[in-house]
């Protein structure tokens, strides 16, 4: 069963979502930068983890890696599209042996992008 978005979450504070943004934009430059995609995709979660958890929006103790997220993201977003997109790359990248190519690290930067430009109040 997956947990409902986080309420109010949409209601972010203009500074959370500047951060927010600003580390999503890091995080798609680091996936550009980085050779191995199963490395960029999990290190884009970590960011996102770090950013969200300093900026009062913890996960769960109860809650998986793919359920916080997607809880989170969902709550900030309208892109249900782009948060399935990544989490489930970030699953597999994490939790699985299945290649993480190109191709998937460059989806991975799409739904990032995506997402950060969806952001309430975060800047074009």
């Amino acid at each position: 069963r997956t947990r409902e978005p986080a309420p109010g979450l949409r209601a972010l504070e203009p500074a959370v979502a500047e951060d927010l943004a600003a580390t999503i934009s890091d995080a798609i430059d680091d996936l550009e930068a980085e050779p191995d995609a199963r490395r960029a995709v999990i290190a884009a979660y970590a960011r996102m983890e770090a950013v969200l958890g300093r900026n009062g929006f913890q996960r769960i103790p109860s809650e998986t890696a793919i359920e916080y997220l997607r809880r989170i993201l969902l709550g900030l977003t309208s892109r249900g599209d782009a948060v399935t997109r990544l989490t489930a790359l970030f699953e597999r990248a994490k939790f699985s042996r299945n290649e993480i190519d190109g191709a998937m690290k460059q989806e991975a930067i799409g739904a990032l992008r995506a997402i950060r430009n969806d952001l309430p109040g975060a800047p074009a």
